[in-house]
């Protein structure tokens, strides 16, 4: 691949279909990049500056300088570290962290793939990781926007949930405790097995859902001792 036609790409503000066209060259016109890409922009767009840039040979401190810099995550969302914020908000902070590096690791694997269907298992993780850190960014946005919760993403339903526990007795937090415990042991078992790879995103969802309100379980059996 033309070094020189990437950066030209990249300081002409990167065009997503010139840049599919530079990808298409190199790797052929059925790869299921382009097609997720016909399917998905704004998948397959950061993925695409990253991967140009890395056959290449640009860096990507190079990229971020051809490119508009982007602050930090605590500079981007300043409200995270006030006493006020919502709890439900700092457990997506966490979460988008999480779903950040997940789809990082996502595309790095997607252009080391055997097969047709260890490609698609791995396009699957990639979009359902990018898909949990854009609806996170979007309560994200709102509350600095706004000063208030959007409150459509899952986790608002989740701490509810967890209210409910605060209901029980000890005899039903002790079941619950192994219950979850189990539970844990088994989502873990089968991210370990990866038999299933297309199931990864929503298991490693299930696994933070249920740490959390083991967590929680743990806390007000501690209180109850």
């Amino acid at each position: 691949m033309d070094k020189v036609k990437v950066y030209t790409w990249l300081k002409a503000g990167a065009p997503l279909d010139e840049g599919l066209r530079l990808f298409a060259m190199d790797s052929g016109q059925d790869h299921p990049f382009v097609r997720l890409a016909r399917y998905n922009h704004q998948v397959a767009y950061p993925i695409l500056i990253r991967e140009l840039a890395a056959r290449t040979g640009i860096s990507l401190a190079e990229v971020r300088r051809i490119r508009e810099a982007k602050g930090s995550f605590r500079e981007n969302w300043p409200f995270l570290s006030d006493p006020a914020c919502p709890a439900e908000l700092k457990v997506l902070a966490a979460d988008k962290i999480t779903a950040y590096w997940n789809y990082v690791r996502a595309h790095e694997q997607l252009f080391d793939c055997t097969s047709r269907e260890e490609q698609w298992a791995t396009v699957k993780i990639l979009m359902e990781n990018y898909k949990e850190n854009r609806a996170i960014i979007a309560e994200f946005v709102h509350y600095r926007d706004h000063g208030h919760v959007l409150g459509k993403h899952p986790v608002f339903r989740e701490m509810k949930e967890l209210e409910k526990l605060r209901k029980l007795g000890p005899i039903d937090l002790v079941k619950m405790e192994e219950r979850l415990e189990h539970n844990i042991w088994r989502i873990e078992d089968e991210l370990r097995k990866n038999k299933k790879p297309h199931l990864q995103a929503d298991r490693e969802r299930r696994l933070r859902i249920k740490r959390r309100q083991l967590k929680e379980v743990k806390r007000l059996i501690e209180r109850m001792a």
